[in-house]
């Protein structure tokens, strides 16, 4: 039996990502997602199931308008702080570039300010979402949500990973847990407006801390003296560019069901959505925890040329993914049921198309973490492409059928998108870098491999 926990750990993990480091990772985020799926039963009984739909949207609202304030800044540091020169004493020479990201963060936050605010004052269906007296809080969510973004993709780079999970998975959603379970307890009614300000309070620790984390960072990593240094051929606008419409098109191609629910005012079904995307997400945890590593990994190794460790690492990792992805999906088949009939929406069908939507997850490791491979490498625009894509199809399908077929047509448009985005990603990544795994190698009729 050891000698087998031994080859496991050697083929699969250790040639990856350590399984020390993944242990830890994987505790603290299953602390975290416990909490979570916890405290949102506690806050259906509170609200209902309309409110809690209504609090998905605004949240999801949230994420894309941050994506945009960040502008792309969050994956392109992680590719580009590798390239940069050192001194002698091994620090990184020049922190222009995040003079620059920072000025960027503050004049795109205070544009989209001046925006909202001016048009807050017409009556549009597009801020149907924000009811009277919450644009403050949205603003200021957004803020937070970016922020933090920035601050985790700096951290990521440098390895500071444990220490931003301690506060991010286990302290946050301790503390929602439990502000919301005193509520629970002492029968209280919970106004969105309320519930927006709780959320505030926790993410403003979150980037309290993580803030902290990166100040201490950038003292022992950047030479402090020189600010000014311009480097060579810097086309930093292009780069965040594609990777703001990158993480915006993700954002909205992963929430785009959600929102047409919302769109069309089916805020129950809204709700039974945005729980069977969190239950599904069981699947991609391993997705997730690799993701703490891989990307600082890919990024060094193609700064310095190692294309064919780079290509290696691709492969195992997509081994390792779906062996672990494998495990949650049979977990999600065995209590799917129960934490249905936690919120009390338990029933044959939806557990069905709860099971149908754990499915597409698994496509992700199943074609390879293409998409990351392309943001790492340079190629980041071929993820733009597919998205691009993706997202005309997708919006052409909610606009047909979401109004007339409901939740139904939002599970099967989701899975249909996933499958479809990862394939592109998976044909543009062999195209350009010759990357192929297990499955890509008889898609693309790859005669030889090695």
């Amino acid at each position: 039996m050891d000698k087998i926990f031994a080859a496991i750990r050697k083929n699969y993990f250790d040639n990856t990502v350590e399984l020390s480091k993944l242990s830890k990772t994987f505790f603290l985020w299953a602390i975290g997602l416990v909490l979570v799926y916890v405290t949102n039963i506690f806050l259906v009984r509170i609200i209902g199931l309309s409110l809690f739909g209504k609090f998905s949207v605004f949240i999801s609202w949230v994420t894309l308008c941050s994506t945009i304030v960040a502008f792309g800044w969050d994956g392109y540091l992680i590719q580009k702080i590798p390239l940069l020169a050192k001194t002698k004493d091994d620090k990184i020479s020049s922190s222009r570039i995040l003079a620059i990201a920072v000025i960027s963060f503050i004049v795109l936050f205070a544009l989209f300010c001046i925006v909202m605010l001016l048009l807050s004052n017409y009556n549009t269906l597009l801020f149907s979402f924000i009811q009277p007296g919450q644009l403050k809080y949205f603003l200021v969510l957004v803020f937070l949500f970016a922020a933090i973004g920035l601050l985790k993709a700096f951290l990521k780079i440098f390895h500071i990973v444990v220490q931003v999970q301690w506060v991010e998975d286990f302290m946050k959603p301790i503390l929602l847990f439990a502000i919301i379970l005193f509520f629970y307890v002492e029968s209280m009614k919970i106004s969105l407006s309320t519930l927006y300000l709780i959320n505030i309070i926790a993410f403003a620790i979150l980037f309290a801390v993580l803030f902290l984390f990166a100040f201490k960072t950038y003292k022992s990593n950047f030479a402090l003296t020189s600010v000014e240094e311009k480097s060579e051929n810097e086309k930093w606008f292009t780069k965040c560019f594609y990777f703001m419409c990158i993480y915006l098109g993700y954002s909205i191609f992963t929430r785009m069901e959600l929102l047409f629910l919302g769109h069309f005012n089916k805020n129950d079904e809204a709700a039974k959505f945005q729980i069977l995307l969190r239950i599904s997400e069981l699947v991609i945890i391993p997705d997730f925890l690799f993701n703490y590593f891989l990307p600082q990994k890919f990024s060094y190794l193609f700064a310095e040329k190692k294309y064919d460790d780079a290509r290696k690492l691709f492969s195992n990792a997509s081994k390792t993914i779906i062996l672990l992805q494998l495990i949650c999906f049979a977990g999600i088949m065995a209590i799917g049921y129960f934490y249905l009939q936690s919120f009390g929406i338990a029933s044959p069908g939806l557990y069905i198309l709860l099971v149908a939507m754990s499915i597409s997850p698994v496509f992700y490791s199943l074609f390879g973490s293409a998409n990351l491979v392309l943001k790492t490498s340079g190629l980041e625009r071929y993820s733009f492409y597919a998205l691009f894509i993706v997202l005309v199809a997708e919006l052409i399908a909610n606009y047909l059928f979401i109004q007339s077929y409901g939740l139904i047509a939002a599970v099967i448009i989701s899975i249909a998108s996933v499958l479809l985005y990862t394939l592109l990603l998976s044909l543009f990544l062999y195209n350009k870098l010759k990357f192929y795994n297990a499955v890509t190698k008889y898609l693309f009729f790859v005669k030889k491999a090695g």
